[in-house]
């Protein structure tokens, strides 16, 4: 495609017009409109580079829904709270341990409090964790896993667990204390056409621009460097550009703790390729009906004529019979009269 005109931009998210470092909007200071008849605007990110100072643990993800049911059978809806940060998948049980005693310790108007023991273990030989709880008969505890996925896969759960003293519970899968392994540029006034994704939702039109993988240790930085296939966007003028990162498991923009993150890209006019479309191909394919011949038309309109003079000339000839025919009777006529 034929380039009709291009704007690049360095970004530093702490010169950002407005919004916060990691959804933030850039004012341009003139509009940019489309100059071709038959053209549109792309965008281009050529590199990124971006502070791994985010938690994998974020505060997106760290609320668990359960039901706590105490010694005396009553039960009570509630959350538990896992404090944001980086885990692994051992001191991540520590946690988890912790918050759950907290909630059954203050329970809901009418419950028990009690306190139970929790032994929970990782097998780094299978990627899973065994979840034991010692406590009074009739007590157990229902972990909404299936409510919060992203939570569950520090766990190896994404479905529905009770833990009791005579039910323990060992991870439906292998556990991943860092799910976060690649980040997403998005926008959310570019509009894209044609493009789709399946990574928070299934089917939906895409606003990503470009994808960063998370492939270095916290507090080091995330780069990309490669320049992405341009993006077609349906904006035919263009005040502004919002950019806002997220992580591949929310549309939450992401936390990089008061870090600042750059970013360098374009947006190309580009002109549309000239194309068949496969409807007019189709039917170019399609047997052409042939056309009426002129001749045919010309015989149809001689054999009218002709039909039309042999209709007179036999109109002539009964005229001229009816009038010998009068001319006969009038002689014989007159000699009778002679006579």
């Amino acid at each position: 495609m034929a380039e009709v005109c291009r704007y690049t931009f360095h970004v530093n998210s702490n010169k950002r017009s407005s919004g916060t470092a990691t959804d933030m909007t850039l004012n341009f200071t003139t509009t940019l409109t489309l100059k071709a008849a038959d053209s549109s605007f792309h965008i281009d990110v050529h590199a990124v580079n971006i502070p791994f100072s985010f938690y994998q643990l974020s505060s997106d993800i760290n609320v668990l829904s359960v039901r706590i049911t105490d010694a005396t059978g009553f039960a009570w809806n509630t959350t538990v709270t896992i404090p944001i940060g980086n885990y692994t998948s051992i001191t991540v049980l520590t946690a988890l341990s912790s918050a759950l005693v907290t909630a059954c310790q203050n329970p809901s108007m009418g419950g028990t409090a009690f306190t139970p023991v929790f032994t929970f273990t990782y097998s780094p030989s299978t990627g899973k964790s065994t979840y034991v709880m010692a406590s009074a008969a009739l007590t157990q505890i229902r972990l909404d896993f299936n409510l919060n996925q992203n939570l569950g896969n520090f766990f190896g759960f994404i479905t529905q667990q009770t833990l009791s003293p005579t039910q323990s519970l060992l991870s439906e899968q292998v556990c991943v204390a860092n799910p976060v392994n690649y980040l997403l540029v998005r926008s959310g006034n570019m509009q894209q056409t044609f493009n789709r994704e399946y990574i928070v939702e299934t089917d939906t039109f895409s606003d990503i621009l470009y994808r960063v993988p998370v492939n270095q240790s916290t507090n080091t930085w995330l780069s990309g460097l490669i320049d992405t296939e341009p993006i077609e966007v349906s904006n035919d003028n263009i005040t502004n550009i919002n950019l806002y990162l997220t992580t591949n498991l929310t549309y939450n923009p992401v936390d990089l703790q008061g870090v600042n993150w750059s970013i360098s890209f374009s947006i190309i006019e580009l002109l549309k390729p000239q194309f068949v479309s496969i409807t007019t191909k189709l039917l170019a394919n399609l047997p052409v009906p042939l056309p009426q011949p002129e001749e045919d038309v010309g015989k149809l309109e001689a054999d009218l004529e002709n039909a039309r003079k042999r209709l007179e000339r036999y109109q002539s000839k009964l005229r001229r019979r009816v009038d010998v025919r009068d001319n006969t009777v009038d002689e014989k006529t007159s000699e009778e009269v002679r006579v």
